[in-house]
């Protein structure tokens, strides 16, 4: 973005307010707020006692109709992971672009991938309690802050669903909250709020913050963090999305593995085990992945090199393992080097 869409992007979203032609859309009290979520209880309650459908039911149904198998589910999770797998990818790329923008076209497809499957997934939930009460909700609420010359307005002439649809337009995606938030003019003001206490949002005390509210103090919060975090990534990093996601990725894995050695050192109570280069852990099926998260890439390695050999021979003994040999080698050469 430019400076002057920057501009009037955080000026729209300081004011709380959504502009549809000559109507003014301004964010509910807290009073409101809490109206509308009676609303949407009482809602629920109707729609459940008239039959509708919840979530778990619909999902129920939908597996009934083979309209969303096991593998659908299976195949959300691979492209998750793929996803996460192609972010540190391109964090580990940061000083490749062209490579980095190799990845970038299949990490593009793969989220596309994922919000079709989404979608597939997710197409019946206006159909279901949870959806319909979510509507009413909304409609409640723009119903009773939609104003026409600071005269509430009575929805004659223009249809109440025509500015619901309107207004879920003006909730930024994430990207563009990303930006704003790390970029003037946001940058100023962030850091005069906190210096100066001065008024981020004129809202007022009995307001609800909106949505693009909440999400670009969550975001200039996160940057922060970031700029004072010990392993501080470099500023491209920072102002690239993707790579920044990676880097999240990585310091979340990094803090896994810390935890789960330091869960792990305290219930082994022997040095001798705790000193072992090598410990084989019984566990079920749910705790292999944190297991797994224990072991460095060069562990891993190894694994899966033993996993191939005792697949293609079925039995083998101690020394017939590539790393072991590797070992005996080094062993016997440096042997030879004191002699």
């Amino acid at each position: 973005m430019k400076q002057h869409e920057r501009e009037f992007f955080i000026s729209l979203i300081r004011s709380g307010k959504y502009f549809i032609k000559d109507l003014v859309i301004v964010p509910p009290t807290i009073d409101q707020y809490t109206l509308a979520c009676k609303v949407y209880n009482d809602a629920y309650q109707q729609a459940y006692v008239d039959g509708m459908m919840d979530e778990e039911e619909i999902n129920h149904w939908m597996r009934e109709q083979e309209l969303w198998t096991a593998e659908d589910d299976t195949r959300i999770e691979g492209l998750q992971k793929d996803i996460e797998r192609l972010k540190i990818e391109i964090y580990n790329a940061r000083d490749n672009e062209s490579l980095r923008d190799k990845i970038r076209l299949y990490l593009r497809a793969g989220e596309a991938q994922l919000a079709s499957h989404s979608n597939k997934k997710n197409q019946y939930y206006l159909n279901t309690c949870e959806g319909f009460a979510a509507y009413e909700k909304l409609s409640w609420i723009i119903k009773n802050t939609t104003y026409l010359n600071n005269t509430l307005y009575d929805f004659e002439n223009t249809s109440l669903s025509y500015v619901v649809d309107e207004w879920q337009l003006s909730v930024l995606p994430e990207s563009k909250i990303r930006e704003l938030a790390r970029t003037e003019p946001w940058r100023s003001l962030w850091v005069i709020n906190e210096k100066a206490g001065t008024k981020l949002f004129p809202n007022g005390d009995n307001f609800e913050l909106t949505h693009n509210q909440k999400n670009i103090v969550i975001w200039a919060q996160t940057y922060d963090n970031i700029q004072e975090s010990m392993d501080c990534p470099n500023k491209n990093v920072i102002e690239d999305d993707d790579m920044l996601d990676g880097w999240f990725i990585l310091q979340s894995q990094k803090r896994e593995k810390e935890r789960n050695e330091k869960e792990f050192e305290n219930t082994v109570k022997s040095d001798k085990i705790k000193n072992s280069a090598e410990v084989f852990v019984v566990t079920s099926p749910k705790n292999k992945d944190k297991i797994d998260s224990m072991n460095d890439p060069y562990a891993n390695m190894i694994k899966k090199q033993r996993e191939a050999l005792l697949k293609q021979k079925g039995t083998v003994s101690q020394d017939q393992f590539a790393d072991e040999k590797l070992n005996m080698t080094m062993q016997t050469t440096n042997q030879m080097k004191r002699k």
